[in-house]
């Protein structure tokens, strides 16, 4: 019994010794299957007046002695911090597989006159002191190049805003648009003429 037994254990060694080339050959298949390339990532400034309309951007990705030109489809209402993904146009396999892919980080950059809030738009209006007081009918730019002529109440005060509908930034590609904050800051002269300055102080003296 004991002589059958250990012949036993001769026959489960060597079975498991068999196993143990085929678990090799399953190791060599696996590493001569493809191997992707690397991704690729890479920050992409844009106007807010591409987030505006949507727009198409040409970006040059070095490939050694050479450079390849990428057309890049950038939506409407798109944010900063948003990725988008170029399928194929990373780094190349250093095996023969397939290439990484291109991820564009979006930065929308800073505009001299309006201030972004989702997509809504804000700006200021400096108005001289008699247009707070009697009101006035003045003209605000807009993003896309627009002036509108818009009505200030008399007793306007100052930091109040004004909105303009659908004068903002598209919530998604063809979505709606959001409004335009208009805050008025009244302006106060650093220099006045001798008449100006004799009005203002009939002014104070009136108590205004």
């Amino acid at each position: 019994r004991s002589s059958g037994m250990g012949g036993g254990f001769e026959d489960i060694f060597r079975q498991s010794g068999s196993g143990g080339r085929t678990s090799q050959g399953f190791q060599d298949f696996r590493q001569q299957q493809p191997v992707k390339g690397n991704d690729l990532s890479l920050e992409l400034p844009i106007t807010l007046l591409d987030v505006l309309t949507g727009t198409e951007k040409t970006i040059s990705l070095g490939r050694g002695a050479t450079a390849e030109k990428v057309s890049v489809r950038i939506p409407a209402g798109i944010e900063t911090g948003k990725k988008l993904r170029v399928s194929g146009k990373g780094s190349p396999s250093p095996m023969g597989g397939p290439p990484g892919d291109l991820y564009l980080l979006i930065r929308v950059e800073p505009h001299p006159t309006f201030t972004r809030e989702g997509a809504d738009l804000s700006m200021d209006l400096q108005i001289p002191y008699s247009s707070a007081v009697f009101g006035a009918e003045v003209e605000v730019p807009t993003l896309d190049g627009k002036q509108l002529k818009v009505k200030v109440p008399p007793g306007c005060q100052p930091q109040a805003k004004l909105r303009l509908r659908k004068q903002g930034l598209p919530e998604s590609p063809g979505g709606a648009r959001g409004d335009l904050l208009v805050k008025i800051v009244v302006a106060v002269p650093k220099t006045l003429s001798e008449e100006q300055r004799e009005l203002v102080n009939s002014l104070k003296e009136s108590g205004l």
